[in-house]
């Protein structure tokens, strides 16, 4: 709502971002619209149409172009092709046409035919549609392409679109009070073209589309169809996106291009050597074996927890010499491990922190340097970054090279395949298997020498148990049964209370 006339204040048109004439600075580009499509500024609608054609048909995304220069010729074609546009390009160029012909309009017009701040770039576009594409990991590994039918709303070109002649376009009308010496404004939608600014008439019609998933295409990704949604009659239509979405698989489980399988070998195997097959997700058959003298190790390190955490050394009454590089007024170990791995600090070349009395300095420098660095302080203690080839090791999974999935980047390479690995024990073994054993195997760790018959010596044998439910029986509770006996007892079953202020 505007109330023009004697309204206090003293508004002009400037306060509202209307603007009339230009106010000083360099003169508008009008010819940017005439080079995109490559014509000359005196040229007819026709030949204005023809170029448009001819660039729509090499630079169209559907056929390999470029979106960005499909849309900047677009945004072209719709300002040159409308005489009015046109019109007002020739004067005042980009921003002549987005103020709605420059500064020949009244200011009703600028107020209400997007004068101002907020300028959006390039065409109108319609909404997009989005919608999920569930794939399994062989589609993933494999590639595939998914013929899909769509429909959506599109105009009736035989009957074309024309501008409403009541509002001249702009879906809305401006209706005039007078109010005493006051002049009321209000905009209302036209009723005439139902506040569109256009007449025209729409369609439905279906459409096959070729999906192509490539091999290695991750869970999320997204495929895009430009121009494919609803048309619009004063812009592009939307776009059409597909988002890949995986199945979970029997077998296999996804990280990245690493594909990882669950299996479990005996403690023969593990010890001596391990034969299986494998079915591939192309449906070959993969036979995995280890080498001669290979002895499988077991590791617990999860790929799929949370993000991978840092390893830290811990130095008791230790202090570094080396420059402060920041402070902090916290004792807070995991908020500071993670201010240098994930935080603030990461990537400034921290290589360890001294907390204490509560305040912790960080310091600059490799790991080596830190080291080198220490000197003894009572009461300190120094936290370094763990050396990475040693977590690295605690890290090594068996697995075989390149029996992952294809990289997106190239579906000539693979990622790998990691075999988590569970050693199945036996639940007992007779006295000639342990002798066995112990001829073939190493010897063992460890061993006493102690007289198990002695005063002094106690004697046990292990079992298994749980260690939830003996941490339960350990853990004393109010209320227990001794409590209750001791209340029910002594002192004539009175309870002890303490005395109330």
């Amino acid at each position: 709502m505007f109330f023009g006339g004697g309204f206090p204040g003293g508004f002009d048109e400037s306060d509202f971002g209307g603007g009339g004439g230009r106010r000083g600075g360099k003169a508008p580009d009008t010819t940017k619209f005439y080079k995109v499509l490559g014509v000359e500024k005196n040229s007819t609608d026709s030949e204005i149409k023809k170029a448009y054609r001819k660039l729509a048909m090499k630079h169209h995304p559907d056929k390999g172009g470029d979106p960005d220069t499909f849309k900047e010729m677009t945004a072209a074609f719709n300002v040159l092709s409308d005489p009015d546009k046109r019109k007002a390009y020739d004067r005042g160029g980009e921003e002549g046409v987005d103020n709605g012909g420059g500064g020949d309009g009244d200011l009703i017009s600028q107020m209400f035919g997007g004068g101002g701040g907020g300028r959006r770039r390039g065409p109108k576009k319609g909404d997009s549609v989005t919608r999920p594409l569930p794939v399994t990991l062989e589609n993933l590994y494999n590639g595939v392409t998914k013929k899909l039918k769509i429909q959506r709303q599109t105009i009736d070109r035989e009957q074309g679109v024309k501008k409403c002649e009541t509002c001249g376009g702009q879906g809305v009308v401006v209706r005039t009070i007078r109010m005493g010496p006051m002049i009321q404004q209000m905009q209302q939608p036209c009723g005439a073209c139902g506040g569109q600014g256009f007449s025209y008439t729409l369609k439905r019609t279906s459409e096959i589309l070729e999906v192509n998933v490539q091999k290695g295409s991750k869970d999320g990704q997204k495929i895009t169809f430009h121009n494919k949604a609803d048309e619009i009659p004063d812009g592009e239509a939307g776009d059409v996106v597909f988002v890949l979405k995986e199945k979970e698989h029997d077998v296999f489980k996804r990280h990245g291009a690493d594909l990882y399988v669950k299996k479990k070998i005996s403690l023969l195997e593990a010890l001596c050597g391990f034969k299986m097959e494998l079915k591939k997700l192309d449906g070959r058959t993969l036979v995995i074996k280890t080498p001669p003298g290979f002895v499988t190790t077991i590791n617990k390190f999860d790929p799929f927890s949370s993000e991978e955490e840092q390893g830290w050394e811990e130095y008791a009454d230790t202090d570094c010499d080396l420059d402060d590089m920041a402070q902090a007024d916290s004792a807070d170990l995991d908020m500071l491990k993670k201010a240098v791995t994930k935080g603030q600090l990461k990537g400034k070349g921290i290589g360890c922190f001294v907390v204490q009395d509560g305040r912790t300095t960080f310091k600059q420098g490799s790991r080596e340097e830190c080291i080198a660095a220490k000197s003894k302080s009572s009461g300190a203690t120094m936290y370094c970054l763990a050396d990475a080839a040693s977590a690295a090791a605690g890290r090594l999974t068996v697995a075989v090279e390149g029996e992952g999935l294809p990289l997106i980047r190239d579906p000539y390479q693979f990622g790998n395949l990691f075999l988590q690995l569970e050693i199945e024990f036996p639940e007992s073994l007779t006295e000639e298997q342990t002798a066995a054993l112990a001829s073939a195997l190493p010897a063992a760790l460890n061993s006493s020498s102690a007289d198990e018959g002695a005063e002094d010596v106690d004697t046990a044998e292990v079992s298994l148990m749980d260690p939830v439910a003996s941490h339960k029986e350990g853990t004393f509770q109010a209320g227990s049964a001794h409590d209750e006996d001791d209340d029910e007892g002594g002192a004539g079953g009175q309870r002890v209370q303490c005395a109330q202020q």
